[in-house]
């Protein structure tokens, strides 16, 4: 740093993938102590080589998303993954998505070219054949940058995290009518993490209904990955229908669901009907 302030300094390590394990749970506190006495530090390199006995594993976006939250950027730095067709495109794929899902993930470098050039060459680990055709695993790859993503600040972590909104507290999506027979609905946001959030749903009785229907509309690319205190259902990708009983005249009812946001931190559209 002395002889080139522009330079990145950054800690490049192997088996550091699987957030559960020992050793990146070493490297991680290390990198946070290095942070929290001011030591320069500006990147975490993973070198991400993966085969049958050590697959990507499911945490990984985690393992990315909880480095970058100390405030480094991560790097995936010498890629390769042993195995062939569909398995292989779809682990090469996971890699790229979990990449995609941190803001602070700032590039991915495939161990090599062709699997005859690799340092495992019989493993057949890279995106392109010993011919230089291209494999399964390259269209994957190919197919989720074409697809992108917006990515998150930090990452999925195990905490909550405090992000800002703009929304107040409550927000009514449908007003209370004047006259009785239908419902009404507000919306609070509850626990947050930086990779999803929490909401949840009051719907009230404006008049005796014996039934109503809430729709939850979703922005692009967001989905819901949990719901309590209602049936769902789906009728399309971002839309979800939530059914519930009778209500007497000022009654009401919650439910709630969990939104993974994609990077979109609006606020779901909600409907109300009854009969």
């Amino acid at each position: 740093r002395a002889a080139d302030p522009g330079a990145k300094l950054c800690y490049n390590d192997y088996n550091t993938d699987n957030w559960s394990h020992a050793k990146t749970q070493a490297v991680y506190n290390m990198v946070k102590d290095f942070k929290s006495r001011g030591v320069p530090i500006d990147c975490v390199g993973f070198q991400a080589h993966f085969n049958s006995g050590n697959p990507v594993p499911s945490n990984y976006h985690t393992t990315l998303g909880n480095f970058a939250a100390l405030g480094v950027d991560v790097q995936i730095t010498e890629l390769d993954i042993e195995g062939s067709g569909s398995s292989q495109a779809d682990q090469f794929k996971g890699v790229v998505q979990a990449c995609l899902s941190v803001a602070r993930c700032t590039g991915i470098t495939v161990w090599g070219v062709k699997d005859s050039d690799s340092w495992r060459a019989s493993g057949t680990p890279l995106l392109f054949d010993g011919s230089g055709n291209k494999k399964q695993a390259y269209t994957s790859v190919l197919n989720q940058l074409n697809a992108g993503g917006t990515p998150v600040e930090g990452g999925p972590t195990g905490n909550p995290t405090s992000n800002p909104t703009s929304n107040p507290t409550t927000n009514p999506t449908t007003p209370p009518p004047s006259s009785g027979g239908t419902c009404s609905v507000s919306y609070s946001e509850g626990q947050k993490w930086s990779d999803r959030f929490n909401g949840n749903v009051t719907v009230r009785a404006n008049g005796n209904i014996s039934s109503w229907t809430a729709t939850v509309q979703l922005a692009y690319p967001q989905v819901i990955s949990a719901v309590w205190g209602a049936q769902a259902s789906w009728p399309a990708q971002r839309t979800m229908v939530v059914t519930g009983g009778s209500l007497a005249n000022g009654q009401s009812t919650t439910f709630g669901f969990t939104v993974n946001h994609g990077g979109n931190w609006s606020w779901p559209q909600i409907s109300c009907s009854a009969s």
